[in-house]
């Protein structure tokens, strides 16, 4: 049979997780791949190889509003030891342009998408999913993991979704007060788990072992730190190695009308100066938050 254009599956997707809808910037990747290991003996040399996982990921950049978005951080607690996958199965569905239906029975954010914090342009990146099968059915079974049918296809939003925002950046006191950014504030989310293996079933959970936050910004506020407050920040200098990167450490604070960010501990590690004709003194700045204080490490709320 000839490939045709009615033969050709093309289109986005829209994906629904946690009571909400999204559709993605740039297209909806899933991903499942299988994972080996070799069976070998040493008078035949390599002979097969056993699965031993079947992960599916699913990953998208999300277009949408605010409130919506906060689905995708269920990790900013940095609750050490805390399941991602919790005590119920939290289902992903996505629904293609053509109606076809994919029901992930039980799915956890592997990956909480970086945060651009501008007035301009898109304010969120990818979220990565990894699903697992349901908890209540046995390994062997099939749809366990995905389940596929037919569905009414939701309708696209009208309007742009609120991405942008003013945002003033605080940390400590003066003059690291109500800096606005030359280009955005970056913020990345590190997560690092610990998979939970069963022989019978497989990878059954992760854990969370820890949540890792880096702030980089640009300053560009009239007024706003020098040369001396760079050094000085970073106790470059009358500082004995060896201390403790929270002695010298403060709320990060980073504020919109819309969406407001907040590190309750957090201190600079880097912080560059330029000296040039026609850039800013103080470039890229870079903060860390302080892996002691894992309990609502950060807060993120409209």
């Amino acid at each position: 049979m000839g490939v045709t254009r009615t033969t050709l599956l093309a289109g986005p997707a829209a994906a629904i997780f946690g009571g909400r809808t999204f559709f993605a910037q740039d297209g909806i990747l899933v991903s499942p791949a299988l994972e080996l290991d070799e069976v070998e003996s040493d008078a035949n040399g390599w002979l097969d190889e056993s699965v031993i996982e079947a992960p599916v990921t699913i990953k998208f950049t999300p277009s949408a509003p605010f409130a919506d978005l906060m689905a995708l951080f269920p990790w900013l607690g940095g609750e050490a030891g805390a399941s991602l996958f919790g005590t119920e199965d939290a289902p992903l569905v996505l629904i293609a342009a053509n109606g076809v239906r994919l029901t992930f029975a039980a799915v956890a954010v592997m990956a909480m998408p970086d945060l651009h914090l501008t007035t301009r342009g898109p304010v969120a990146g990818a979220v990565t999913f990894l699903a697992l099968g349901a908890r209540s059915m046995p390994v062997s079974a099939m749809n366990r993991v995905v389940s596929i049918d037919i569905a009414e296809v939701p309708v696209a939003p009208g309007g742009t979704p609120q991405l942008a925002d003013d945002f003033a950046v605080s940390w400590g006191g003066a003059p690291w007060l109500n800096l606005r950014s030359r280009d955005g504030v970056k913020i990345h989310f590190e997560l690092t788990t610990k998979p939970v293996i069963s022989d019978a079933n497989a990878l059954l959970d992760l854990t969370l072992e820890r949540l890792a936050v880096e702030v980089r910004f640009m300053p560009s506020s009239p007024g706003g730190p020098g040369e001396a407050d760079v050094f000085g920040a970073l106790q470059v200098q009358g500082a004995w190695p060896g201390r403790l990167l929270s002695a010298g450490a403060f709320p990060l604070e980073i504020a919109g009308e819309h969406l407001s960010v907040r590190l309750p501990l957090a201190q600079m590690v880097r912080g560059d100066l330029v000296f040039d004709a026609v850039r800013g003194r103080v470039g890229e700045l870079m903060f860390v938050g302080d892996r002691v204080e894992m309990e609502g490490m950060v807060e993120l709320g409209t």
